[in-house]
């Protein structure tokens, strides 16, 4: 099934569309979602992407990106989202505990979900990263960020676009350079 007729089955609601998504695609998925989250997520992850996929289908545009990379973005995003949701949620109260057996593992995984984020970020120029890291990873309201910078909510917003336009460009281009390798 080519791509085209991918995204107008699960546009339409057809089922066997998105088996064929799993078939074509399914590797890619697991491969994105192996490489960036601990085996305890990953299960939850992959349903969660293939969730947003059969709901979100209809924002795909073939016309500016291919659904191999479009696929790629969303599981990309999605791990991250994760990666966010479990840190928070698991991790930000352990730097108030006593030393644990588990302290070694979360501060690796602390260390490399930080790690991921600053590269990725060191794109972006550095009032760009300040507003990503407090809008995105922090959870600040536009408002506030757009209020102690002396710009216009409507600035921040600009800024976030532009900036997650560009991190989109350089996840493209380095899925692109993995292809050739």
């Amino acid at each position: 099934m080519t791509d085209e007729k991918i995204a107008e089955g699960i546009i339409s609601r057809d089922e066997r569309a998105l088996d064929a998504l799993i078939d074509k695609y399914g590797g890619l998925i697991k491969s994105i979602v192996t490489y960036h989250l601990h085996e305890n997520y990953r299960g939850e992850c992959m349903n969660d992407i293939l969730l947003s996929l059969w709901r979100n289908m209809d924002r795909y545009d073939p016309e500016k990106n291919s659904l191999k990379n479009w696929i790629g973005a969303v599981c990309k995003y999605k791990c991250i989202d994760y990666k966010r949701k479990y840190y928070n949620e698991n991790f930000s109260e352990l730097d108030e505990r006593i030393p644990s057996p588990m302290s070694a593992e979360s501060g690796i995984i602390r260390a490399e979900l930080e790690a991921e984020i600053d590269e990725l970020l060191q794109s972006l120029p550095e009032r760009d990263r300040e507003i990503f890291r407090r809008r995105y990873i922090d959870g600040e309201s536009v408002e506030i960020i757009a209020a102690e910078n002396g710009v216009k909510s409507s600035a921040v917003y600009n800024r976030l676009s532009r900036g997650r336009r560009r991190l989109k460009n350089i996840l493209i281009r380095s899925e692109n350079d993995e292809k050739r390798i």
